[in-house]
């Protein structure tokens, strides 16, 4: 009868102790940081490539990357063209295309512009 009585205690107390042991392990752990699956967007090509029905998907991703060194070559030229371009001009000149850039930033802001329904009425 006492066996009966010791058995259980000691089978709680031992997966108290495994318990006990498997959390002390994992706190140890360094923890992965908690990152959210990345989506992949589809690739959408330019013209003519999205034309075709037949790419792979390696061929995609091949002229997606090769489309992307090139825009990235093309930034680099505009900028060195703008200064160079601007390098050539005078102080009076430099502040007169910052004006009318900043003109021509404020036009177009106010094209964009939504009508509210009191600017819209009004018409």
């Amino acid at each position: 009868m006492k066996f009966t009585r010791i058995l259980p205690a000691a089978l709680c107390s031992a997966m108290l102790v495994g318990m006990v042991i498997n959390a002390h392990a994992a706190a140890d752990e360094p923890k992965a940081p908690a990152t959210k699956p990345v989506k992949m967007r589809p690739i959408r090509l330019t013209k003519p490539w999205s034309l075709l029905e037949d790419l792979t998907q390696e061929q995609k991703e091949q002229i997606n990357k090769i489309h992307m060194a090139a825009l990235e070559e093309k930034k680099k030229i505009d900028d060195k063209e703008e200064a160079d371009a601007t390098a050539v001009l005078t102080d009076a000149q430099k502040a007169e295309l910052l004006k009318a850039e900043e003109k021509e930033k404020e036009a177009m802001k106010a094209k964009n512009k939504k009508p509210t329904t009191k600017e819209a009425t009004k018409e």
